[in-house]
């Protein structure tokens, strides 16, 4: 499982090289993808360190994996969306998946998950300049 998350993780740095990285001073479309990626191969490498040494835990024949897997489905789905439906959207969409599998109630989730991708969208490109995709909202963008 821990190979398989470092896959995931590299090709969301894949994909998120083709949207851009930009630098940390000047970040583009695809730097938080990008650091996400670095994040779960790291994750994934310390994990795979873990189960090799045998300090793991105990395992319960896969659980409850329809959630992360879910997850993180939407999150590739998310990069490879990005710029064609554009960062409100997607950011919205992921966010709902997210609290979905936290079991929010769905009121809740609709108004978190679209204050969040709105806020979000405000903050880093109105007021920090980043360029994000608009994507299909261009027009009320």
């Amino acid at each position: 499982m821990g190979l398989g998350f470092a896959v995931i993780g590299l090709l969301f740095v894949i994909g998120a090289v083709r949207l851009r990285v930009g630098v940390p001073t000047e970040p583009q479309p695809g730097f938080f993808p990008f650091i996400d990626g670095i994040i779960l191969i790291v994750l994934s490498l310390l994990f795979l360190i873990q189960v090799w040494r045998g300090h793991a835990g105990e395992s319960h024949a896969f659980g409850k994996m329809g959630g992360p897997v879910l997850v993180v489905l939407t999150l590739i789905l998310y990069v490879a969306t990005l710029e064609t439906l554009g960062y409100v959207i997607t950011t919205a969409i992921l966010a709902a998946v997210v609290l979905k599998v936290m079991e929010t109630k769905p009121g809740i989730l609709v108004l978190v998950s679209l204050i969040l991708a709105v806020v979000s969208y405000l903050l880093f490109d109105r007021l920090l300049g980043v360029t994000l995709p608009r994507g299909l909202l261009a027009v009320f963008l």
